[in-house]
């Protein structure tokens, strides 16, 4: 299983959630790009990225590799979690609250706890993982600077907590997806399912209207979350949809990529997309339209308020 981080990490944590009771290997790596090249190049079957967390947002820098690599690679996602976030401040043995005035962490991390730093008078540092703030500290011997991270990623580098539960809100859950390579994209055994699709539409009068309507007029298909950037901004095997535009013409330059998650049953799903498929822009025989996955509506964890496992 390939994570963005290292033991210790929260993907590591949903890595094990998402096979409870089998062991799993992790294959950590540092860039997102990499978790993916791992598992396109076979060294990993599978991977657990963070897609969405409910303070910080969307984690934008795997949007583009989920299109790219589906478009190309055929990944899908395949299964989701959404697991309870609990930040703690964590510092190398003697070092104690007073003496710590940076803390290091992943960007989405820091944000999760931006007002208990503020209030703190922290100065916050970003680094590419949260468990790998902690080994850093470690490894420096720091006794001015503490990581945000979990108690578990604490246990293992035998580091203090210095305080725990510092997330600025109770309900803070990131959203996990579990993706491979699934050519077949077939459907998971069950009546409601979730679809994630990638779509493109024209900046027209009344174009998102009437692709809204695709998921609002059958019953039982519910849009859960959408969202949109500009197309230009994507990979290259779809900014070829892009129109072409003028000096003085809008027309083409803020043509959209929309990102959606709908639930429906399992029969409706491919109505929906037929649907869409007569709305999005096409070029040579091709249509801007690519189902990310459908897998099942993941349950909530709480499970890293405590260490999730005994060692590595």
């Amino acid at each position: 299983m390939a994570i963005q981080g290292t033991h210790g990490s929260y993907s590591e944590c949903a890595a094990l959630n998402f096979f409870p009771g089998r062991t799993v290997e992790l294959v950590p790596r540092w860039r997102y790009a990499d978790v993916f090249e791992a598992v396109d190049t076979g060294v990993a079957g599978y991977m657990a990225i963070p897609i969405e967390n409910t303070t910080e947002g969307s984690v934008y820098q795997y949007y583009n590799l989920l299109l790219e690599y589906a478009f190309d690679k055929g990944f899908r996602i395949v299964d989701e979690l959404k697991l309870r976030i609990r930040h703690a401040l964590i510092g190398a043995r003697g070092s104690t609250r007073e003496s710590i005035r940076e803390v290091r962490s992943h960007y989405q991390a820091l944000g999760q706890c931006r007002e208990y730093l503020r209030r703190s008078g922290l100065t916050p540092i970003e680094v590419a993982d949260t468990a790998g703030a902690v080994q850093e500290i470690l490894r420096e011997g720091w006794t001015h600077c503490a990581a945000v991270a979990s108690v578990q990623a604490a246990q293992d580098s035998g580091m203090q907590v210095l305080e725990a539960g510092i997330e600025d809100r109770d309900d803070n859950y990131t959203r996990f997806l579990l993706v491979r390579r699934d050519l077949e994209g077939s459907l998971p055994d069950c009546e409601q399912v979730k679809c994630s699709v990638v779509f493109c539409i024209p900046n027209e009068e009344g174009s998102l209207f009437r692709t809204l309507a695709a998921f609002g007029t059958r019953r039982g298909v519910s849009l859960i979350r959408v969202e949109s950037r500009p197309l230009a901004g994507t990979i290259p095997q779809w900014t070829r949809f892009a129109r072409e535009h003028h000096a003085g013409d809008e027309r083409g330059v803020w043509d959209l990529v929309y990102y959606a998650d709908f639930l429906a049953p399992a029969d409706r799903i491919h109505a929906v997309l037929d649907h869409l498929r007569d709305l999005v822009l096409e070029k040579a025989g091709e249509t801007a339209l690519q189902v990310a996955g459908i897998y099942p509506n993941g349950p909530l964890i709480d499970k890293t308020g405590e260490p999730w496992r005994k060692n590595i």
